[in-house]
């Protein structure tokens, strides 16, 4: 789904009319280019598309300063209903997408042990990086909101649930080192009835 309509959309319905500039900057903001992949460069291009498809409308066009003309654009009826027909996609999509490690796990993964592991070893670092970067700035944000409450309940539940998905990958990590070094082991060595040399 095009997720980049998704939040232009989401923005104009929730924070009304703005123009490109301010959508960008939005956007730039939570960085959703680095969690979400919306490539806020395609932005401008996008409001044209929508524009064309009448899902959203021109309202005006402003200068301040020295700056360039901006259009401001609002949302249309018809770019309700789109926004409706978005959301539930969005909400009923259960697959993250493309998964390049289960490609490299189920094809790619078996001729090299060491090099598997070394791959392995650091996308673990990199996760238990991640999740300790979240965590502090949770925790910078809960202290920021007791003085303004500038982060809304579904942007905290949204911050919560990449601390779990992170926190089950981690997990992930412990059963897979497991299940690898079971696999490795010698069936004696494993307990699974092996009989182990007299000589040894």
């Amino acid at each position: 789904m095009n997720l980049t309509r998704l939040l232009i959309l989401g923005l104009l319905a929730e924070r009304g009319p703005r123009h490109g500039h301010q959508l960008r900057r939005d956007a730039e903001l939570t960085e959703v280019d680095r969690w979400a992949g919306v490539g806020v460069g395609s932005l401008h291009r996008e409001l044209r598309g929508l524009e064309a498809e009448g899902l959203i409308e021109a309202l005006r066009t402003e200068r301040v300063g020295r700056r360039p003309e901006r259009t401001v654009y609002s949302l249309t009826d018809e770019g309700r209903r789109e926004l409706s027909v978005l959301r539930r996609q969005a909400a009923s999509q259960l697959e993250a997408g493309p998964d390049p490690l289960s490609v490299l796990l189920v094809f790619a993964g078996t001729d090299d042990p060491a090099e598997l592991d070394a791959l392995l070893a650091r996308r673990k670092q990199a996760l238990q990086a991640k999740a300790a970067e979240l965590a502090l700035a949770r925790v910078r944000g809960e202290e920021q909101g007791y003085l303004l409450p500038s982060v809304s309940p579904l942007q905290a539940a949204s911050f919560r649930r990449a601390e779990i998905r992170i926190a089950a990958e981690l997990a992930w990590h412990e059963e897979c080192e497991e299940l690898l070094g079971s696999a490795r082991r010698p069936a004696h060595a494993a307990g699974q009835g092996g009989v182990p040399d007299p000589d040894e």
